[in-house]
């Protein structure tokens, strides 16, 4: 039953906007799991959101824009899709793949899928490139979490 709850803490972690899968697999390895079992429980919650945001971001930008809502979230939004916009079209899922891949703040599953959505791609390729680019980032945090977890242990 303990496993199940850190399993659940873990996947609801990755769902936080900075947390992620890059905050989400280092938490549940403290929490005791097993570095493979966090790796799951982040890819999953993380997963979710991206489903979420997938088919509502778009809709969300355009309704607030046309009706100036928000304005500062959607220049955020305008900023941020702005600078890359060009390179984003031309590589498409490719460029938000990489994106997402890279474990660096700021460069997870909730700027990854509103980016996409903000310069409209299919929700279908918002969902595969975004979540393969969450599988690479949290991999990496899996390996390093995993690495941390062994060298605290010769000590």
């Amino acid at each position: 039953m303990l496993i199940v709850r850190r399993f659940i803490f873990t996947f609801l972690a990755s769902m936080v906007p900075a947390v992620e899968v890059k905050g989400a697999i280092p938490f549940g390895v403290a929490l005791g799991l097993d570095v493979k079992l966090a790796y799951v429980a982040a890819l999953l919650g993380s997963g979710v959101v991206v489903c979420f945001l997938a088919f509502i971001t778009n809709w969300f930008y355009r309704f607030c824009k046309e009706r100036g809502y928000l304005k500062r979230f959607i220049g955020w939004m305008d900023k941020i899709t702005g600078k890359n916009r060009d390179k984003i079209q031309k590589y498409g899922p490719l460029a938000i793949f990489v994106y997402v891949a890279v474990p660096i703040p700021g460069t997870g599953t909730w700027t990854g899928s509103i980016i996409a959505g903000v310069i409209n791609l299919r929700p279908r390729s918002i969902i595969l490139s975004v979540f393969c680019g969450n599988m690479v980032s949290g991999l990496i945090l899996a390996l390093l979490s995993s690495g941390v977890v062994n060298l605290m242990e010769t000590i």
